[in-house]
């Protein structure tokens, strides 16, 4: 029994230190807001809807307050005004104000009596609200669209980042299988020593071919070093976006192997017209068109005189109601800001939309260029795995010639050496695959979703 208690102890503490494969899937898991790289790509997008927040401020209701009193040698005087006051989208303006005014007033020739009295007004800018607009109204919309500019923006830099990521990874699965191959390589030439130790000890061969299998080791151990070296690079780089250290993840995770790869027919029209319709940057150029067609709206109104009519009723507490009425006008001759203003916001559409056409013609030449990619990369995948099919026999059949005192280590070497040159060739061709397929979903537009 107790024996039977140890066992399960044994398996239940190996399954708690038990690796788990870091398959692509989970590099979403650590992509989030509090990853330094995530949040530099949304950043903007969180600022701008604070900004959005700002504008519409210029919309609160204001409580405004004022007091004068003098003691001069021959006037007095005392003035308060309180009041409230309402901005509308449109530019018009209202307001409740109290106020009283006693004695001789400085700036003004009001009198109230000693109650004081209500004044109900509305400031009116007649042209601005016959088009529906004003400067605060711009504001606010053009906060509102540079929100939803960003926020396609944040998608764009999180496409980046994602492809980044996953370039990364692959890079590091490739130097995880070269590594696997070259010490096998290297394992290969340490088990040929000690055969032939055993036979030059035994005189069946020279001294020399112990210096030349030796030759061979440190020739193979410069290489596993150097693939090592590339191997911890990629790796420490791809943990830089996971904000994780390299202990942690050797504790959790393993490395898998290579994904398989799979070519399948594709549609260059097809994955276009996807692109087109998921590209986050293709739609933060509609927005910034959005935006001047706001600000072409206000700079229609500068065709119009600067009209602002200002109605105001009164009611005093003792003396009875009454109103006041102001009119304000003025009007540029030349008007030289109106046509210069129109000229800049029909250029700049045209600029925009020109940007946007050749980032669409972009987009369609990279996509046909990786499709056509794709299908060379992938005969070059089959292509060599049938040389390596070839060049196993060839080692094959020099192993037998050695056997035989045939061949030497030399021309054993080399044909090994080669059959490695071969299989890395395959890996680094399924890499490029690989990369060439990440590459074709980033022009698709598919962007990481946190």
């Amino acid at each position: 029994m107790r024996f039977f208690f140890f066992v399960m102890l044994f398996v239940y503490s190996n399954s708690l230190n038990a690796q788990e494969l870091f398959s692509r899937d989970k590099i979403v898991q650590y992509l989030t807001k509090e990853n330094p790289y995530v949040y530099s790509a949304i950043g903007n997008e969180l600022i701008y809807k604070e900004k959005y927040r700002y504008s519409l401020g210029e919309f609160d209701t204001k409580v405004s307050a004022k007091y004068d009193k003098k003691e001069y040698p021959v006037s007095k005087g005392e003035f308060v005004n309180v009041g409230l006051h309402k901005p509308i989208e449109n530019g018009m303006e209202f307001s409740l104000d109290y106020r009283r005014a006693e004695g001789t007033q400085e700036y003004n020739n009001i009198k109230t009596s000693e109650d004081g009295e209500m004044l109900l007004g509305v400031k009116i800018p007649v042209f601005s609200v016959v088009n529906d607009t004003s400067k605060r109204k711009l504001n606010l919309n053009s906060a509102s669209l540079d929100s939803a500019k960003y926020s396609y923006k944040s998608k764009d830099n999180l496409r980046k980042l994602y492809f980044e990521v996953i370039k990364i990874y692959n890079e590091l699965l490739y130097y995880k299988e070269v590594l696997k191959i070259e010490n096998e390589l290297l394992n290969r030439a340490k088990e040929r020593e000690h055969i032939v130790t055993r036979q030059v000890q035994n005189g069946a061969l020279a001294d020399i071919a112990l210096v030349e299998v030796q030759q061979q080791i440190i020739n193979r151990e410069q290489r596993v070093i150097s693939t090592r070296n590339f191997y911890s690079l990629s790796f420490e780089n791809f943990l830089k976006y996971l904000n994780l250290s390299s202990n942690n993840f050797n504790i959790m995770y393993t490395l898998p192997s290579m994904p398989e790869i799979e070519n399948e027919y594709l549609n260059a029209q097809q994955i276009l017209t996807q692109a087109l319709e998921q590209r986050p940057d293709l739609k933060t150029y509609d927005y910034e068109i959005k935006k001047i067609n706001l600000q072409e709206k206000q700079t229609n109104v500068m065709k119009y005189p600067k009209f602002n009519v200002s109605l105001y009723g009164v009611h005093d507490f003792k003396y009875d109601n009454g109103f006041k009425v102001a009119l304000d006008m003025d009007f540029p001759i030349e008007r030289r800001k109106y046509e210069a203003s129109y000229a800049k916001n029909r250029k700049s559409i045209k600029n925009i939309q020109s940007m946007k056409q050749k980032q669409i013609i972009n987009i369609k030449t990279n996509i046909i260029n990786i499709i056509y990619s794709l299908n060379n990369v992938y005969k070059n995948i089959n292509n060599s795995i049938a040389e390596i099919v070839l060049v196993k026999k060839l080692e094959t059949a020099e192993h037998k010639k050695y056997k035989l005192g045939m061949s030497n280590l030399f021309m054993l070497n080399q044909r090994e050496v080669y059959t490695l040159q071969i299989k890395k060739k395959l890996l680094h061709y399924k890499l490029e695959f690989l990369l060439l397929q990440e590459k074709l979903k980033k022009e698709m537009g598919e962007f990481l979703v946190i």
